[in-house]
């Protein structure tokens, strides 16, 4: 592999992982305070803020490479950052209810 190969998998596996790291704190603060918007707004601005880092890096890596592979992964970022967020609210809405029943639960549980 060359380093833009290596360069490209990394791109990727970053903006993957920031996708995580955002379905991670959204499912554990909605855990743990019960307030779904503000902590899905606040998971989706953290994925927003990681990805604008990744496509910035790409930036910097890929300008002195080749313009063709400059505008490849912006159209790559822009893609990955989108998919990634439709994937945390996705997840997010899918488990609302579940979260919700474990506030409520520990609610229960603590005032007993």
């Amino acid at each position: 592999m060359n380093k833009i190969d290596i360069a490209m998998t990394i791109y990727v596996i970053f903006m993957m992982i920031a996708t995580s790291i955002s379905v991670k704190y959204g499912s554990t603060m909605i855990k743990k305070t019960g307030l779904f918007l503000p902590q899905t707004l606040i998971a989706g601005t953290i994925n927003l803020a990681l990805g604008v880092f990744g496509i910035t890096g790409w930036f910097f890596f890929s300008w002195k490479v080749n313009e063709f592979l400059f505008f490849g992964g912006l159209v790559l970022g822009l893609g990955l950052l989108v998919v990634g967020e439709v994937v945390l609210l996705t997840v997010l809405f899918l488990k609302r209810k579940k979260w919700m029943q474990i506030y409520n639960d520990s609610l229960n549980g603590s005032s007993s």
